[in-house]
């Protein structure tokens, strides 16, 4: 025992390893920060789409500035509309303005997610009140590899996910006061108008929180301000588009599943994020058994994201089914970090042990990030030669042009975008879209010309796009003339 009243040797020991861990911390955060910036410099500066589904949502917002429908189930064109659609709204003013670009949408979601991390830190610090926690917490967005990946795309995920953090704050920040749940359910419904999936994790974690601080009666109040404002919407909508928004949002969306994608995800989490998803689960034990307030706001959201996550087994997923699960992550590290740093014994030894653990995770997510997903933007963008001569071939081209992963430039070139591949090949498949009109106009040759993405990784995505009937009619009515990267351009031949 110490009696002299000087720290004692091992107590200095542990304080020189927790400064440590924390300039380790530090030095890896910021090197997965400089990572992240160096991948959204790489997409703001690219022109072209870095994404097949960048294409349709931009043909969206483009019709929406021309004061057309997107939910429309009359044909031709042959569009599907996956998504709610207040992201097309918020880019359609910009293409009014200046006329098609990703730069709107990118930019959009940019300030998402840097929102999105500010917003996860705040819910940190609304319920642990733990400053450094909140830091750390919401840092840690930037680190996770999908969210580097997807952030910089003109996609509908990252304004979903701010709306989503936003309406949750709202709800935490609304109960110790009794202050208005109107504004929380007003964000939570955006959320959900923005990507339809999100009407589940940070919902039900607001009902849990609410119920918990305030009472199930508070709670009523806000799945009553929440349920109107969606189920009002919608119904809104299903008349207006004369139930074309169900078709599209709900059948459309109905794709068949693959257990290999969500296996594939879960095997790159496990090299990838383990300790993250290790430490998630220590936090939700533990604040169980040291009854945290925090548990009542990240339990549920991990559960309703973890649910979520799991339709990456759909056929054409992609890891942003993976982001509110990876704001989960974030949510579940702060909080743990503040458990652990208002422990009454080992308060030093455990922050010591957490940071260093945070530190070795946020290196091994870098080295995801760098080797697979930045590497695989800075290939797509490698080349803008190619991409450029495409996209001028397609501009001096007519109207009727069909395209699978160059449907973007089609949308720069001023073209509309007459049929999506991938979305109405699925449903052919599934029975829910008969092909058959398609088909004839295919084999008149209504679309003289037509571009297919062969990339030698993915030998399979043509047929994945593009059903054996659409095939066989390319095969036999289109030869093909040229090739501008993996790109094989097809035109018709009139057959006597």
């Amino acid at each position: 025992m110490n009696t002299s009243g000087r720290p004692s040797i091992r107590r200095l020991l542990i304080a020189a390893l927790l400064g440590l861990a924390m300039i380790a911390l530090a030095v890896t955060l910021l090197r997965a920060g400089w990572l992240f910036a160096q991948h959204a410099a790489l997409a703001l500066d690219y022109p072209y789409n870095l994404n097949y589904g960048e294409g349709p949502l931009l043909d969206q917002a483009a019709r929406l500035a021309r004061g057309e429908g997107i939910y429309s189930l009359t044909a031709p064109p042959y569009l599907i509309a996956n998504y709610p659609p207040i992201y097309p709204l918020a880019v359609a003013p910009f293409i009014d303005s200046y006329g098609p670009s990703f730069l709107y949408g990118r930019v959009i979601s940019l300030f998402s997610i840097a929102a999105s991390a500010l917003l996860a830190g705040g819910l940190i610090q609304a319920v642990t009140q733990d400053r450094l926690a909140a830091l750390v917490g919401g840092g840690l967005l930037f680190t996770i590899p999908w969210i580097l990946f997807w952030a910089p795309l003109a996609r509908v995920d990252s304004l979903a996910l701010a709306l989503s953090l936003g309406g949750l704050y709202l709800a935490v920040r609304a109960t110790p006061h009794r202050g208005p749940l109107f504004p929380a359910a007003l964000l939570l419904a955006l959320a959900v108008y923005t990507r339809q999936t999100y009407l589940l994790a940070a919902p039900f974690a607001a009902l849990v929180w609410v119920a918990r601080m305030n009472g199930w009666a508070r709670a009523l109040t806000l799945a009553v301000w929440l349920g109107a404002l969606v189920l009002g919407a919608f119904a809104v909508l299903l008349v207006w588009t004369q139930g074309g928004i169900w078709f599209h949002l709900i059948t459309a969306n109905a794709n068949r599943l693959d257990p290999d994608i969500l296996g594939h995800y879960i095997r790159e989490a496990g090299r990838g994020l383990p300790l993250f998803f290790l430490l998630l689960a220590v936090f939700l034990v533990a604040g169980l058994i040291r009854r945290a307030q925090s548990w009542w706001l990240v339990a549920p959201y991990a559960l309703g994201a973890g649910a979520a996550a799991l339709t990456i087994a759909k056929i054409g997923s992609d890891v942003n089914y993976l982001y509110e699960l990876s704001a989960a992550l974030c949510l579940g590290m702060g909080a743990l970090l503040a458990l652990a740093r208002s422990a009454k014994r080992g308060r030093l030894a455990w922050g010591a042990a957490l940071f260093a653990l945070l530190a070795a995770q946020v290196w091994g997510a870098s080295q995801l990030s760098a080797q697979k997903y930045l590497a695989i933007t800075r290939e797509r963008v490698a080349r803008p030669g190619i991409t450029s001569a495409l996209y001028e071939y397609l501009e001096d081209r007519g109207r009727l042009v069909l395209a699978d992963e160059a449907m973007g430039l089609l949308v720069l070139a001023g073209k509309p975008i007459e049929f999506q591949p991938f979305e109405l090949s699925a449903l052919a498949r599934a029975g829910l879209w008969d092909e058959t009109p398609f088909l004839e106009r295919l084999r008149r040759g209504d679309y003289p010309i037509l571009t297919i993405y062969n990339p030698r990784l993915n030998p399979y995505l043509r047929a994945e796009r593009w059903t054996p009937a659409m095939l066989r009619i390319l095969n036999t009515y289109y030869r093909p003339v040229d090739t501008i990267g993996e790109t094989t351009i097809y035109i018709y031949i009139p057959r006597n």
